[in-house]
């Protein structure tokens, strides 16, 4: 075997060694960017090269960017761009062909904006493009030989093979990043619906019992209040046992309260559910809230779309969650402040949503509030939201609350409308409705 013989063997080995090097690393590995680098580094020794890069087309720009960079002065250049057609690589996405220029001295189309921001001197390059079902999705690059001596044709085929797998490989690390994104996205819906589920069974767990609890204690409670009342009525000349009776009394009617408030509980489990308009039910809730208001230096605005669709309604149920919600946001505006309520139909929804300027919200809470007992009030039983959330669900709808603390609280409701309906299905007007207009007490 002559020398010239024996230099051809050796070129073979290589090509052939750097090719299943190569190919076993793309079909070993999902990780894009470790591809990318021991694919241009091995073509870099192949090929006795000082740099290379890879370039990727951005499809929303046009634009061509640096996906990996090898080097000396890599760093730089990493957030260079080329439109479609600029530079070399521009050129060869462009036209789908490779391009080998051995001095870019005499290459009109070479750009220098790499060498002017890096340092760097190109002398000569070996460009090939990264094809996809016949599309150029970007492009491979090899810089200088150390040697200084031309690329050559075994060269350029090394590159175009290495070229048709990266492709294949930048494809594949972009679906496993969608498969990734989306995985994520069902991951946290799961959760969120896992916990939704967990809080329903939750609640419909505690109705049973504490309709039960309830039920055991009314009696007592109304026993201890009765004659409570008779030793405040025969200690008028006792002042100790009239202040005792009192407190006797006072802590009494707590506990009668709390379970007026878990019997209505256990009564929102179900509801019977009609085609209905919600015009009405806010209507009742501005009612019943405007004087409290009032009192409390509270401005009340409603808007409401003249086109709000028919729903399937529990009147008395949805107007016993909207008081329970709008009484929240009243109790935290204790020195005045701005009540908003809104209704509109948004994307298959009515929407109702009641906003307060008030306290806010401890984020450490955001996520609890709908939980039995939970309460940053004085008063009251902390079922105001369990009740409404409840509710929401007896409906098929969904309850947001949004806060910022020091700044007020939005509560969202939305409840689906059926398929097909829209504002020209309502009855008339009944009389006495509130006007879409803003309204302040």
């Amino acid at each position: 075997m002559n020398g010239t013989e024996k230099n051809q063997e050796d070129l073979y080995q290589r090509e052939l060694e750097t090719i299943l090097r190569f190919g076993a690393l793309v079909n070993s590995s999902l990780h894009i960017e470790t591809i990318l680098d021991h694919a241009m580094e091995w073509a870099e020794e192949f090929m006795g090269a000082e740099a290379s890069s890879v370039y990727e087309l951005d499809e929303d720009t046009g634009e061509l960017f640096v996906r990996l960079a090898r080097g000396e002065k890599k760093e730089p250049i990493r957030d260079i761009r080329l439109r479609m057609g600029e530079g070399i690589a521009g050129r060869v996405v462009e036209r789908g062909e490779p391009i080998v220029v051995q001095d870019v001295g005499h290459e009109e189309d070479f750009s220098d904006k790499f060498d002017k921001k890096t340092g760097f001197h190109t002398r000569s390059m070996i460009c090939v493009p990264l094809i996809l079902r016949n599309r150029p999705v970007g492009a491979l690059q090899v810089i200088n030989k150390k040697s200084e001596e031309p690329f050559t044709q075994d060269d350029l085929t090394l590159l175009t093979g290495m070229a048709q797998q990266i492709a294949v490989a930048l494809e594949n690390a972009k679906l496993y990043q969608r498969l990734q994104d989306k995985f994520k996205l069902t991951e946290r819906e799961l959760k969120k619906t896992q916990a939704k589920l967990i809080r329903t069974e939750r609640l419909s767990a505690m109705g049973h019992l504490v309709q039960g609890v309830a039920h055991e204690i009314r009696n007592p409670i109304m026993t201890i209040g009765g004659f409570a009342r008779r030793i405040q009525g025969k200690a008028e000349q006792d002042e100790s046992l009239v202040r005792y009776a009192g407190i006797i009394l006072e802590e009494t009617a707590r506990l009668e309260n709390l379970v007026r408030q878990v019997h209505e509980f256990a009564d929102v489990q179900t509801a019977k559910l009609q085609m209905n308009r919600i015009e009405a039910v806010i209507e009742e809730l501005y009612s019943k809230i405007e004087a409290q208001a009032r009192e409390q230096r509270v401005d009340v605005h409603l808007h409401m779309d003249e086109d709000l669709p028919m729903v399937l309604l529990d009147c008395s149920q949805l107007a016993r969650a909207l008081l329970n919600i709008a009484q929240n946001g009243l109790e935290a505006m204790a020195d005045g402040g701005t009540l908003e309520i809104l209704a509109h139909r948004e994307n298959g929804h009515l929407v109702v949503a009641i906003s307060d300027t008030g306290r806010g919200i401890d984020p450490d809470q955001i996520d609890s509030v709908y939980d039995p007992f939970v309460t940053s009030k004085t008063r009251g039983g902390g079922l105001g939201l369990t009740m409404a959330h409840q509710i929401i669900l007896n409906h098929n709808g969904e309850i947001h609350i949004q806060s910022v603390e020091g700044q007020g609280a939005t509560v969202t409701i939305l409840i689906p409308v059926p398929p097909g309906r829209t504002a020209g299905d309502m009855p008339p007007e009944p009389a006495g409705a509130i006007s879409p207009n803003g309204i302040s007490p």
